[in-house]
């Protein structure tokens, strides 16, 4: 009899973080499995498969708005657990970003937090995707390692891979330019990377490239949206480095997309980066002074050869993670939940 998983879809289709895409990328493949059944449970009153059959390759999708009386496990893939359940609870827990940089209003704190304490009271198991998150959830959640799993995400080497960028925006075409992909949220330390990045190039060149729109722009800072995973691929490969100035990941994916194409790599040295790049990355050990990072900044945008070196590692790094064996272990734990 096939294990029937309930899965909270609520953002699966709109989610353009790495949440998003980790969410996808386990749904993809589990789909395939015919030892599971899988229905996604959307917060509409008539539900619709076609948007998150469009989000995974066209899969066959069965959709509903409750959980299914017959369900043996329900899956929160979201970060914390968005509604109560008769069924067992499996969520996964990427990071604890609300407790290790808690909002200031007391409201807004509490929403915030609210749907990870709920993982902690609920959820037989918990999915962290490093040994830096298992111990973070164990700090603040106060949950017992024996109910956490560690299952770490992948770069889809099937889309990102080294090669020469596919397409480009026509102002980045030939040029060289700097990357810094994802959000610029406080514990995303982009403001640090933004001075830096004046300090380190006063006239604004090489271009820094960023995809998200941060508050304020410098100089020689242009925002491109990629749209897609190619898109998101073709920027890495064109970039002459690549940036990540968070020191809290619970993972750090767009680090290891950026490793997946090759693209050479500054990181930040806190969280989990150092767990997942290790030596595949030139590192800023000190990651809030605006003076390490224009060093770093300098340093290698002059240096060919560290540069190629960099470059040379990241593939053999990034294929070090799977999302099959991903999928495979977070379909064990489900498996093993819901029979009890």
């Amino acid at each position: 009899m096939p294990v029937h998983v309930a899965v909270d879809a609520h953002n699966l289709a709109h989610d353009d973080r790495g949440i998003g895409r980790y969410a996808r990328a386990i749904l993809v493949r589990a789909l395939r499995e015919p030892a599971f059944t899988f229905t996604l449970v959307v917060r509409r009153p008539f539900p619709r498969s076609g948007p998150l059959s469009r989000v995974l390759d066209g899969a066959r999708v069965r959709v509903a708005n409750r959980v299914p009386r017959d369900a043996g496990v329900v899956w929160f893939p979201w970060n914390g657990t968005f509604f109560d359940s008769d069924a067992p609870v499996v969520a996964t827990v990427h990071d604890v970003g609300p407790f290790a940089f808690p909002a200031r209003s007391e409201k807004l704190r509490a929403a915030e937090q609210g749907p990870f304490l709920r993982t902690a009271a609920v959820a037989q198991r918990i999915l962290v995707p490093s040994q830096f998150t298992a111990r973070e959830v164990e700090r603040h959640l106060g949950v017992d390692q024996a109910r956490l799993v560690v299952t770490p995400e992948a770069a889809d080497t099937t889309i990102f891979s080294p090669g020469a960028p596919d397409s480009l925006p026509a102002g980045l075409i030939a040029r060289r330019y700097l990357l810094c992909a994802g959000a610029h949220d406080e514990r995303k330390n982009t403001a640090t990377l933004l001075e830096a990045y004046v300090a380190a190039f006063p006239a604004g060149d090489p271009p820094l490239v960023l995809t998200r729109r941060p508050a304020k722009l410098p100089k020689g800072a242009v925002v491109v949206t990629a749209d897609s995973d190619a898109e998101l691929a073709s920027l890495y490969r064109g970039a002459l480095l690549s940036l990540s100035p968070s020191p809290y990941e619970g993972f750090g994916l767009p680090t290891l997309e950026a490793l997946a194409c090759a693209a050479p790599v500054i990181a930040a040295r806190g969280g989990a980066l150092p767990e997942i790049a290790a030596d595949a990355v030139a590192w800023v050990d000190e990651p809030f002074r605006i003076d390490a990072w224009a060093v770093a900044l300098r340093s290698l945008v002059s240096d060919d050869a560290a540069r190629a070196t960099l470059a040379s590692l990241g593939p053999a790094r990034a294929a070090q993670f799977s999302w099959n064996r991903c999928t495979a272990q977070t379909l064990s734990v489900l498996r093993e939940v819901a029979e009890g």
